[in-house]
């Protein structure tokens, strides 16, 4: 019998349970549906902890999230996307054991094609973060030879930047562009990886594209910034690293808040004494 086929039949029963305790009292009906509501709600709680834990995070309350992925855990029907997105939410409070544990699980327990290789990207994540870099760029290396889809391009693409295989980089984000050129960790990464090879006019007609859809991490006005600082362009500089200060750093980067305050005191200075001037 198919899953299909299974839940038809499920829906039936219930309907006709319904119907037989409504033909016996009006009582007998309405206590038959509040039982049955109990008995999906209960069933269904893992769904439930897991959709309020994204909202919390969504508002930025990370502890609330956290509390509430945990229970969401601990349930017996969890999904293995919910179990994904606890395992990336522990990732971004540095509990980086235990997402290596989470996402092993996925990839032990579920046969679906898209979970394990989500579950298999973020824990190539886990390794770079733990400093197993090799293991992390081959674990992702391997992905990219079997799958070609928005989210492996993105993350390899990114991890070959981080690796400084620039050329080889280059040759790989120019294809991700080809497969998506609407996808911001695309475009992001093509746009950096100009820069890093001094190809600055690419570079600022990408990121030119980029900001027109708001990046909401750090490092996207921040690499802006240097190639319009390298492009004399200093006013537009420091409007980017300005919008570079008021966004959060991604999880896997190379800069730290105090390079952006460096370089926002460093255009800021440059602009002073061209005005004293």
């Amino acid at each position: 019998m198919t899953p299909k086929i299974k839940k038809i039949l499920n829906v039936i029963t219930v309907i006709l349970v319904i119907i037989i305790g409504f033909t016996l009292s009006w009582i007998a009906g309405v206590a038959i549906i509040v039982l049955i509501l109990g008995y999906f709600t209960y069933k269904s709680r893992s769904a439930i902890y897991a959709h309020r834990g994204n909202l919390a995070y969504m508002r930025g309350d990370r502890d609330q999230a956290l509390i509430l992925m945990e229970k969401a855990y601990r349930t017996d029907a969890i999904l293995p996307k919910h179990q994904i997105g606890y395992g990336f939410l522990l990732m971004k409070v540095g509990e980086l054991g235990k997402a290596e544990n989470i996402f092993n699980e996925v990839l032990h327990q579920t046969a679906t094609r898209d979970m394990i290789m989500q579950a298999k990207i973020n824990l190539a994540t886990v390794y770079w973060l733990q400093n197993k870099r090799d293991e992390a760029y081959d674990s992702l290396q391997a992905i990219s030879q079997e799958v070609k889809n928005t989210l492996v391009y993105g993350n390899f693409g990114y991890f070959q930047i981080l690796r400084g295989e620039l050329d080889t980089a280059l040759a790989y984000n120019l294809e991700a562009y080809a497969y998506n050129d609407s996808d911001l960790t695309i475009m992001d990464n093509l746009a950096q990886n100009y820069y890093l090879l001094d190809r600055l006019d690419e570079a600022d007609e990408m990121y030119t594209k980029l900001m027109s859809k708001t990046p909401k991490h750090a490092e996207s006005y921040y690499y802006y910034a240097l190639t319009l600082q390298k492009l004399g362009r200093k006013q537009e500089a420091i409007e980017q690293i300005n919008k570079a200060m008021e966004k959060e750093l991604a999880l896997i980067t190379p800069l730290t808040k105090g390079d952006i305050d460096a370089l926002a005191s460093e255009l800021r200075e440059v602009e002073a004494d061209k005005l004293e001037a």
